[in-house]
């Protein structure tokens, strides 16, 4: 019914996003009535005569070269070469039916330059010491045990399975496994899986509609000089629709 209204209204991105959510239900093994199956399949029904028929007639430009795409097939992908600093992309739809589009991009950016992002994920973090006192990274004394708190909410209306949260952490400090250390139970995090390294925490969760999930990892600030301590990201590993990522910051390990 919601996305009949988007359809109704015009609302062709709310409408793409609700028609994307629909089809993953339709597909999956979860149980549905006769009435909750045709009603699906009545309003996608809907969606596809609102966009129009197959097919991909389009003309895009970048870097001033363009390129013709012609195709019988419902979805095409091209490969772009991005220069350092500016880029734009313009797109021309050819046909009388609505083109989406998507533009993906990978690669590492400076240190200090990531960008924040929330999609979908809401994710903080907070640094505390043994007694809960925060803690400001800029400046640690060396041998202090701390405490990352990492807060992650779904802040949509879909159960999400298969998530994952990776925090790394610079060389200077050493993550103490709470599984193996006097910490016991102080730090217990319930995942589906959690896989602890030299240098890494990740966990593998889900995480209900509106839900809110707190991991915590015990460090300790061992060896001195200055380190960039990068944010945490946390993703839906099969839908990147669901991204959040933090910016890191330099970190002073000072003598005590």
């Amino acid at each position: 019914m919601v996305l009949e209204t988007y359809i109704l209204v015009d609302n062709k991105t709310k409408a793409y996003e609700m028609a994307n959510k629909l089809a993953k239900d339709l597909s999956s093994n979860r149980y549905m009535s006769t009435q909750t199956t045709a009603f699906g399949l009545y309003a996608m029904s809907k969606f596809a005569l609102k966009n129009g028929g197959k097919g991909v007639n389009m003309t895009y430009s970048i870097a001033g070269k363009s390129e013709t795409i012609s195709s019988k097939k419902a979805f095409v992908d091209r490969n772009l070469v991005a220069k350092y600093g500016s880029n734009s992309v313009t797109i021309q739809n050819k046909n009388n039916g609505t083109l989406y589009v998507r533009v993906l991009n990978s690669g590492i950016l400076p240190v200090g330059q990531e960008k924040e992002i929330q999609k979908n994920f809401s994710t903080s973090v907070v640094y505390k010491d043994r007694k809960g006192t925060v803690l400001n990274l800029s400046s640690v004394k060396q041998g202090t045990e701390i405490v990352a708190q990492v807060t992650i909410r779904n802040q949509s209306d879909e159960t999400l399975e298969n998530v994952a949260l990776s925090q790394i952490v610079p060389s200077g400090f050493e993550i103490m496994n709470s599984r193996y250390t006097d910490f016991g139970s102080y730090a217990e995090n319930k995942a589906d899986y959690i896989d602890i390294r030299d240098d890494r925490t990740q966990f593998y969760f889900g995480i209900r509609a509106g839900e809110t999930k707190t991991f915590t990892m015990l460090l300790n600030a061992t060896y001195l000089g200055k380190y960039y301590f990068p944010g945490v990201q946390c993703e839906a590993m099969y839908d990147n629709n669901y991204l959040a990522r933090t910016k890191g910051q330099w970190v002073q390990i000072v003598k005590e």
